[in-house]
């Protein structure tokens, strides 16, 4: 039987929980029986309970000698929610198909090794490609503990981001801009550099109708430059915002910060006294957070794809030239580079919104 219609079917229902499931991963399951859909269930949200659940329960008695179709394989330990696999194996399933097995250590096949134990038929790798990209901010972080980063950035198409006067308000168009807002409300955090907050005074919100899950502020600033009357200082996203700085910063400011609501994370100083990137990604991971839109400015941007830290890019090119040497570059390095060691873009999608073309692809293999 070909079951990647229903994998497909699997696949989009657990999207419909992107944005909500934290470091959590997004699956959607169907159970399916005589050629026909009978249930079907996806997780929601962290403390809910999982796809493999929902499906189960809706089916009722009917779950008995069903196929159970889901993109992830089901767990096998106790965590916020009992075992998925003994609740396959009570509900009388005959067979199994997923999409991939879970990366987590806890599971990584021993969901897998239960049913079959059980006398299950379990069949797995189904649209693999396509469920390792629907949970790619899962993945990265189960497997090195720090988040999935995706760059955002948009410039004219001469590849400027803000004009020499630093105003880059506004470059992309009215689509671009609320295609980005729909990013914001995918991710947990939303991250920039001081120089953005000091000359935009962004919000870094969510500002799309439906969005319900507002993504926390992350700012870089090594000397805490940032204005106490800063807009990401009164996000109402939970936990506040990040303030990300260096082991030198005042004292004070941060005791001023902190009571502002803001969490501070400090790092060791890098080689140019700015924040150690590289470990501002693990202490990130250790609060939990998977995923990370940097929204700029080009030398954090560039700074964290150098140091082989971003996984994907979301470029916004607007049809304008500025034609100035003095005008922002989207990225700025400090690495000498021939053409012959560029770094590769894989994947490359384009697409229109509105008047701008947006490029998007990977900068590593899921």
């Amino acid at each position: 039987m070909n079951y990647e219609p229903l994998m497909k079917r699997a696949i989009a229902l657990a999207g419909k929980a992107e944005g909500h499931t934290g470091h959590y991963p997004m699956v959607g399951a169907l159970l399916v029986k005589n050629g026909r859909v009978i249930s079907q269930g996806y997780f929601m949200r962290p403390g809910e309970p999982h796809a493999e659940f929902k499906a189960i329960e809706a089916a009722g008695p009917k779950a008995r000698g069903a196929t159970l179709v889901l993109n992830l394989e089901p767990c096998s330990h106790f965590g916020r929610t009992p075992p998925c696999a003994e609740a396959v194996i009570r509900a009388g399933i005959k067979k199994v198909v997923a999409g991939m097995v879970d990366p987590n250590p806890l599971v990584s096949g021993r969901g897998f090794q239960k049913i079959r134990g059980a006398g299950i038929r379990v069949i797995s790798g189904v649209l693999e490609k396509k469920c390792h990209f629907l949970n790619r901010h899962f993945i990265k972080f189960i497997t090195t503990g720090t988040p999935w980063v995706s760059v955002k950035l948009a410039a004219t198409a001469d590849g400027r981001i803000a004009d020499r006067y630093r105003s880059s308000q506004w470059i992309s168009s009215d689509k671009s801009r609320e295609f980005v807002h729909r990013l914001r409300s995918k991710v947990q955090v939303v991250m920039v550099g001081i120089k953005t907050v000091l000359e935009d005074d962004p919000r870094l919100n969510a500002r799309i109708q439906g969005a319900n899950h507002q993504p926390r502020p992350l700012v870089v600033d090594e000397r805490l430059q940032i204005p106490l009357s800063a807009r990401v200082l009164k996000t109402q996203a939970p936990g506040g915002a990040i303030i990300a700085c260096t082991t030198a910063a005042s004292r004070q400011k941060i005791r001023k910060l902190e009571s502002l609501g803001a969490q501070l994370i400090e790092t060791r100083p890098d080689a140019n006294g700015r924040v150690n990137l590289k470990e501002l990604m693990k202490k990130l991971g250790r609060l939990k957070i998977a995923s990370v839109l940097l929204e700029g400015g080009s030398h954090l941007a560039g700074a964290v794809i150098e140091q082989g830290l971003a996984d994907e890019i979301f470029f916004f090119y607007a049809p304008s030239l500025l034609l100035d040497e003095k005008a922002l570059p989207i990225l700025s390095g400090v690495i000498p580079r021939k053409i012959s060691s560029a770094i590769p873009l894989l994947n490359p999608q384009f697409r229109r919104l509105g008047p701008d073309l947006v490029l998007n692809a990977l900068l590593r293999e899921i």
